[in-house]
């Protein structure tokens, strides 16, 4: 009974679309009885079709009726026509010309009478049509497809790009065709001789981008939309594809604090992080089909993608409802290009190695006398004294050390790192006609890491095919395979003290003591960590036209993924192996998704009016199931975790959801003289995943746009060639949290009674277990959506012939009934509880400038600007009881915030305060260090932290705490530069950055280089502490560094081989590319670029790659 009222909701929706899909079916036949004008665009495709057949289709597809006496028509008579898309008039014209008649559109007619001699429409045929085709270089260009508008008749220019016609009508026109040129139409107009040169495909107002549910040209625009074509993110070997959009987009930022993980994978905010514990990432959408956040998206291959829109505002975000509140990004993937059938196949290889030189202990006496010094400050004895400590490890002396006395020493990096090799193979067909097109692609890829077994690989299979089934019904059908295999073997500590050896001398692995788990070659060869992935996915979609004005569309999606990882640790080497006796685990999930969309578009134009409606139903069913065993007190490791059943204590969990979405979808486009445009976009989202009181939510958004550049006045001007402002305002939801959290859970817990453990089931689980365990499990049935609310102001701007393109916005969001949880009174039974209370809120600014600077015959050079800046703020948290927040004295309201410990201690960095940004840190203040102290107390000695007693009460307390750094930059810019020459060399570089964002450094306490400038006695300095064993350090702005940073993050230089040159080839292109070749900080970690909560530590330096590709189409 708990699902009723939704199902009774869901089946009146589902009824209620199903009744107006009907009207409006009835209501597009009505409609397409009107009169058509002139202008009239037809699908024609005759050979030798009679009169009569030809008359049939016209008066189908116009309603218009042809007059004419069986004396002057012969119904009889064939004619041939070929075309997608011509005009009426250019129909008629075709006819005329080859069956001598004059045919006249006259009302609601077409007047079908004898051409009176002389007086022909179209002259016949003059003979024979030839020239040369070449591009803005002036480089012939062979391949290029000549076709005789409205028939089949054609040629392909020859390798010096020359072509000829025979029997070419004198007022025909000519169809010039070319991959990746833009394609023109010419008039013969009595010609003989016709040179055409053919521009590449321009980037410009006028380009076609994906919306959602629909297309739309950039001049149509209304709301913040960001577009990316593949070549500018291909030219590296990535496992994701996130990671190469870093510095690409405004708006975007991509953390990638690593760049080492061979499967890719990173962190990505559109506009800032709205949601505390839901989502923060945007929606992926790929061709249509949602396929959840954003951050490890390895599943798809780059090479496939075609192009990728951002939706940032409101107006474009909210056809994606409860979805799209973190931004949407919608990935369209390569189809059959025009242009007959090419082969393609496409290679990058990249080695890697690290852009800064690794910092660890190389010279052991430097190491042993510093560990001396620490202990000598803590009043120990020395640890390196030639005897065993307490734990029983035996450390040589220094003076064994520096005399060679002990014979071990252990360059551990050799035995971590490696030189990676990353490569990517694809080859495919892409192949097209009038009617079918059809794309193939098969690729691999192999990823490793710097660690050594530390690898990844998948292999990919997609296929398209695209069918024109009838005049007025396309379909299209997509599917494909991943199969992805991942070994983990991070982790590997090549820090580890070099004068341990690797093996002892029986040839078993060396342990310092019986509790040393950290010899990396005995983890590297006894630990197991692997998983696979598979994944199957498929798509049918319907494009029904069912009028000129009228286009129905249905999409089914079905996608499939399954995924094991399984895990082993030996009962020696291992600290889990050790204290559970061998411990091993498996977990296995499937996850199958439904998602079917059909929609409506009807399109209109009156006079200076134009509009279009699009409106339809979208339905998800998401289910996943998940197994976990785990199996200890291994009697034998033999088999490893094949054989998890020789564990004698074993463990075993399941999981099950199935959420549901069901949703409306509606966008209203309309635009005055092509110059006052406006859109409102709607969705109403029904969802399982929320209680029976807030299972929907209606999510609405408008814009409107001022075309201002079709103003006589900005014309008069002569500055601007586009000059575009638009303003927004629309709500989006979040409902990324997971299923069952509206219901009663049950879980179970453990307890000890004479001498065994037993467990008890029953309503509550553990929700988290840090010190304390905390119990959760009670139902909200009031549990809804986070709602976003976002403004946007922006401007589009054009001068000198489209050379410089400015796109600037300005917005405010505010996330409100935040998804949280609130803490319960004892009496309760539990200590949480989900609830929407709270806000957050985020304001920025974009800035993108792409500029051509030099296009000349020869040379050209363009540049393109990218600047960021986004203030994120915690508005509200709740009650202060619900929320659990604490008050200082400082006035700062805040909660300590993730679950990151720091230093050795149950020490939080991050907070969320009140007023400030999420993840800013809370510690003590340090006002450098004590030079002349008292030995009172160990926090008072000379070489110690000279801690800042912020509230003056003599003692340094948890009271002396306060906000002393915050994560989140002011602005994130790059800049990208590309010089190309008519010989076919390129280059291109791209800067990225970063600014005004604080860094909590681990590595500036332990770093070799940096503990030789500690504090002594003969060295005294404000910049480090002394050395001290056993030191307990407090989260203070001392580990507080500037995290801004400027890095060169990517160089290619590539030669594009003439196609005169080519032979059989069609395009064939060499490159090389180099990533992350140096970067400027003053951070005392390897790399400035951290986590999201910009806590330090990352182990070793950024990779830099450095890969050789090639390009090849035949």
């Amino acid at each position: 009974m708990r699902d009723s009222l939704f199902w009774r909701k869901l089946s009146k929706l589902v009824l209620i679309m199903k009744f107006t899909t009907l009207l409006m079916l009835l209501f597009a036949v009505q409609l397409s009885a009107n009169v058509y004008s002139q202008q009239t665009r037809l699908k024609v495709d005759f050979n030798q079709a009679t009169l009569k057949e030809v008359i049939e289709k016209i008066e189908t597809q116009t309603n218009l009726t042809f007059f004419y006496s069986s004396d002057v028509l012969n119904i009889n008579q064939t004619v041939t026509l070929t075309s997608k898309s011509m005009s009426l008039e250019d129909v008629l014209l075709l006819i005329s010309s080859q069956t001598g008649l004059s045919l006249t559109v006259d009302q609601d007619h077409i007047l079908v009478k004898k051409e009176e001699a002389g007086k022909s429409m179209m002259v016949q045929q003059v003979g024979k049509v030839s020239g040369q085709v070449t591009d803005a270089s002036g480089q012939p260009l062979p391949g290029v497809t000549i076709v005789i508008e409205g028939t089949t008749k054609g040629a392909i220019t020859d390798t010096e790009g020359n072509f000829s016609l025979n029997d070419v009508p004198s007022k025909a026109h000519l169809l010039f065709s070319f991959v990746g040129m833009e394609s023109q139409r010419v008039a013969v107009s009595g010609k003989t001789s016709i040179n055409v040169v053919l521009e590449e495909e321009a980037i410009g107002i006028e380009e076609v981008i994906a919306v959602g549910y629909g297309t739309m040209k950039k001049s149509d625009l209304t709301g913040s939309v960001a577009s990316i074509k593949a070549d500018d993110i291909k030219v590296t070997p990535s496992g994701s594809v996130e990671k190469l959009l870093q510095g690409k987009i405004a708006g975007v930022q991509i953390i990638n604090p690593s760049d080492d993980n061979p499967q890719g994978g990173a962190t990505v905010r559109v506009r800032g992080a709205s949601s505390i514990n839901g989502s923060k990432a945007p929606l992926v959408v790929v061709d249509g089909f949602p396929m959840g956040d954003a951050g490890s998206l390895n599943m798809i291959n780059p090479n496939n993608i075609a192009s990728i829109e951002v939706l940032k505002d409101a107006s474009a975000t909210a056809i994606y409802g409860s979805k799209g509140a973190n931004g949407v990004i919608l990935v369209s993937t390569k189809r059959g290009r025009v242009g007959g059938t090419n082969v393609f196949f496409n290679t990058k290889t990249s080695i890697s190695q690290f852009s800064d030189e690794l910092d660890y202990w190389k010279d052991p006496v430097k190491m042993a006398k510093l560990e001396n010094e620490a202990f000598i400050n803590q009043g120990l004895e020395p640890l390196y004294r030639g005897a065993r400590n307490t734990l029983g490890i035996y450390y040589p002396s220094v003076e064994q050390l520096e005399s060679g006395a002990w014979p071990y020493y252990t360059d551990w990096t050799d035995y971590v790192f490696r030189t990676p090799l990353n490569q990517e193979y694809n080859v495919g067909v892409e192949s097209s006609n009038d009617k079918t097109s059809f794309f193939l692609n098969v690729g691999y890829y192999q990823g490793e890491g710097m660690q050594v077994k530390d690898d990844y690989n998948k292999f990919s299979a997609d296929v398209v095919v695209e069918h024109q089934l009838l005049d007025n019904l396309k379909v299209q059908t997509k599917f494909g395979m991943v199969s992805g295999n991942r070994n983990r073997n991070g982790g590997l500590n090549y820090g580890r003290n070099p004068i341990f050896p690797v093996y002892t001398g029986d040839g078993s692995y060396f342990k310092s003591y019986s509790k040393d788990y950290g010899n990396v070659v005995a983890l590297l060869n006894e630990r197991t960590s692997y998983n696979k992935t598979k994944e199957q996915f498929a798509q049918l979609k319907f494009d029904w036209e069912i009028s000129r004005k009228f286009r129905h569309t249905t999409q089914l999606n079905y996608r499939h993924v399954s995924y094991m990882a399984t895990s082993f640790y030996p009962i020696i080497y291992t600290e889990e192996g050790d204290q559970n006796h061998g411990r091993g685990t498996l977990t296995m999930t499937t996850n199958d998704a439904v998602v079917g969309d059909t929609y409506l578009t009807y399109e209109e134009a009156i006079g200076k009016h134009n509009f279009s409606v699009m409106a339809g139903v979208s339905y998800e069913n998401d289910t996943h199931r998940s197994s976990f065993l785990e199996s200890r007190e291994f009697t034998n490791d033999i088999l490893r975790e094949e054989n998890l059943s020789a564990g004698s204590i074993k463990y075993l969990g399941n999981g099950y959801g199935s959420p549901k979405l069901l949703s409306g979808i509606n966008r209203i486009n309309y635009s005055y003289n092509n110059k006052y445009l406006f859109t409102f976009t709607s969705r109403l989202d029904g969802s399982s995943k929320f209680g029976e009181n807030h299972r929907w939510a209606y999510f609405p958004s408008g814009a409107f746009s001022w075309r201002a550049s079709e103003e006589d006045m900005i014309k008069a001007l002569g500055v601007f060639d586009n000059l575009k402002f638009r303003a927004s305002y629309g709500i989006s939801g979040n409902q990324g949290i997971p299923s069952g959290l509206t219901y009663e859970r049950f879980g179970e817990s453990y307890y000890y009674t004479d001498g065994e453990e037993k467990i008890i089931n029953g309503i509550g689980y553990i929700a988290s277990r840090g010190r304390f365990a905390e119990w959760g499990g009670i139902a909200n049935k009031s549990l809804g959506w986070e709602q976003t609310a976002q403004a946007n102001l922006g401007v589009d701007m054009s001068f000198f012939n489209q050379r410089l393109n400015v796109v600037m916005d300005v917005y405010s969001k505010k996330t409100t009934d935040l998804l949280r949880k609130k803490f319960l009174p004892p009496n309760t039974g539990f200590d949480e509880i989900w609830i929407n209370d709270g806000e957050v809120q985020n304001k920025g600014i974009e800035l993108s400038l792409s500029g051509d600077i030099i296009r000349g015959k020869d040379f050209n050079f363009s540049a393109d600007l990218i600047f960021y800046k986004n203030k994120n703020k915690v508005v509200n948290i709740g009650t202060k009881e619900g929320a659990g927040y604490n008050v200082d004295e400082y006035g700062n309201q805040y909660t300590f915030y993730g679950s990151r410990r720091v230093l050795g201690t149950d020490q939080v960095v991050n907070v969320l305060a009140i007023g400030k940004p999420i993840n800013v840190f809370y510690g003590y203040k340090v006002d450098g260090i004590i030079q002349d102290g008292t030995k009172e107390s160990e926090l008072l000695q000379p070489g110690e932290y000279n801690y800042v007693d912020l509230n003056n009460d003599g003692e340094i307390t948890s009271a002396d705490r306060t906000i002393i750094g915050d994560p989140n930059p002011d602005f994130t810019g790059s800049v990208n530069l590309n010089l190309s020459h008519k010989s076919g060399l390129s280059l291109s570089m791209m800067f990225y950055g970063v600014y005004g964002n604080d860094i909590f450094s681990l590595r500036k306490l332990t770093t070799p280089r940096l503990v030789e400038g500690r504090w002594t006695p003969t060295n005294p300095n404000n910049d480090r502490p002394s050395l001290r064993s056993g030191r307990q350090y407090k989260i203070s702005d001392w580990f507080v560094e500037d995290g801004s940073f400027l890095r060169l993050q990517n160089v290619t230089l590539g030669y594009d081989f003439k196609r005169n040159f080519l032979g059989f080839f069609k395009e064939a292109k060499i490159y090389t590319n180099a990533t992350n070749l140096f970067t400027i900080s003053n951070t005392s970690e390897y790399d400035p670029e951290v986590g999201e909560n910009g806590i330090g530590g990352n182990p070793y330096p950024r990779v830099s790659a450095f890969t050789l590709g090639i390009n090849a189409k035949f």
